[in-house]
């Protein structure tokens, strides 16, 4: 095969660090940018390859930030490839290279699945949708096409979402099961140990499926078989609405939260749709979580902190941490947060003036870092920039729990641990 067309590799760590110390190496663009997101979103489909098609360093970031999710104990390990595109492919197209590309991907893999990721790049120049259609009838592996482009979106969970929803391409219309969901957008290696299956499998509820984290083509294909969709997040939402528009799955909306009553209200909502009795369990799992934020109030308490992306509202987190006597010093944002936003209103009664930065599609982190001082950033951030401003960083880890009560624990002993650690070194 022509050497020339197909350039695609897994990306190696040596390769990864050699960039990193070259000056001249690709600085990432920023959150905006979907094709990080879906990148990630890789390795929930175990049975399944991702080829992504960009220049090189669009590859390099999105390699870089999936190896370091593969570092954590809780993830799977990925399958992404990356083809990367010359200069001749912008002159010539990038049908042909694309063709042989996932040819060879099927020849040494024999995936059930090929996600096709294109970015900025090829979305620029085109390539030939109808070309793409006559190779999925040489393909045994089901193609799917994610495009993303940073250039069209401001947050990069827009890459989830569309990942998520080009699944419905290969769903089938199957006999509806009872009592069963679908959980959208629950990103855990672990998930059958998230409270919130436990919560539902112990009600009586059957789990049909958990996209992403399907271990199998066919159960993708049998994902209609739910009688509800449980949408965590926007990101999870178009999927479920191209799902009730296609099968007439019915879905609800259910994000994180950090506040109690919040959470508890989510699993009422998750209940009364499915009609099982939940209180008894929840009201035992809220009275647990009560004592445990009594006790982490009193390690926590005078911390001051930064707050960016997280999973769920951040202007809901920033609101919660200050219930635990924390001390917020600014709150960063790429979507708009409305003057009337309840989270808002509600610190300023508390009479806290909550500084809120729009961010555009650059970062100005290190700008902010010099005007407040904070303990620690809570949130997607650069970790090498807050690590030499001497600003812990606590990532947030709330998508491997699941949105409930564990989920905001979990976040807070991995707070303490931080800032325990921050003055141990001091």
């Amino acid at each position: 095969m022509n050497e020339d067309y197909v350039r695609f590799d897994t990306g190696t760590e040596a390769e990864v660090k050699r960039q990193e110390g070259l000056s001249d190496a690709a600085r990432f663009p920023g959150a905006h940018c979907g094709l990080f997101e879906a990148a990630m979103m890789s390795s929930f489909f175990p049975n399944s390859a991702t080829l992504v098609i960009a220049p090189s360093s669009c590859l390099y970031h999105a390699k870089l930030l999936q190896m370091r999710r593969e570092q954590a104990a809780v993830s799977n390990k990925g399958n992404l490839y990356l083809l990367n595109l010359k200069q001749e492919d912008m002159v010539f197209g990038v049908d042909r290279v694309i063709e042989d590309s996932l040819e060879e991907l099927e020849r040494q893999l024999q995936p059930e699945i090929i996600f096709l990721i294109s970015t900025c790049t090829p979305e620029i120049i085109g390539f030939d949708g109808a070309a793409l259609t006559t190779m999925e009838d040489r393909l045994k592996a089901k193609l799917l096409v994610v495009k993303t482009n940073g250039y069209s979106c401001l947050h990069r969970q827009k890459g989830r979402s569309d990942f998520l929803a080009s699944l419905t391409k290969v769903m089938k219309p199957v006999e509806v099961k009872p009592n069963s969901v679908n959980i959208i957008g629950l990103r855990s290696a672990n998930w059958k140990e998230t409270e919130l299956v436990q919560v539902l499998e112990r009600a009586g509820v059957e789990v049909n499926s958990v996209l992403p984290g399907a271990g199998s083509l066919s159960v993708i294909e049998r994902a209609p078989a739910a009688s509800l969709n449980i949408a965590i997040g926007k990101a999870a939402k178009p999927l479920a609405e191209k799902m009730q528009e296609q099968f007439g799955t019915p879905f609800l909306s259910y994000d994180y939260s950090y506040l109690t009553d919040q959470i508890i209200r989510g699993y009422k909502k998750i209940g009364s749709r499915l009609e099982v009795n939940l209180d008894q369990e929840i009201d035992q799992l809220a009275e647990k979580h009560l004592e445990f934020l009594a006790e982490k109030k009193k390690q926590l308490a005078g911390a001051s902190f930064a707050i960016g992306s997280v999973e769920g509202s951040n202007v809901e987190a920033a609101l919660f941490y200050t219930s635990l006597g924390m001390e917020p010093q600014f709150l960063q944002t790429r979507m708009p947060i409305e003057t009337d936003n309840p989270f808002i209103l509600e610190l300023k009664q508390k009479g806290i003036d909550l500084p809120v930065i729009h961010l555009n599609k650059v970062s100005r982190l290190e700008e902010l870092l010099h005007q407040y001082h904070p303990d620690i950033f809570i949130g997607h951030g650069l970790s090498e920039l807050l690590q030499a401003r001497n600003v812990s960083h606590c990532h947030p880890g709330a998508n491997f729990s699941g949105p409930g009560f564990l989920a905001v624990e979990q976040e807070l002993e991995n707070i303490a641990y931080l800032l325990n650690c921050r003055m141990d070194g001091e």
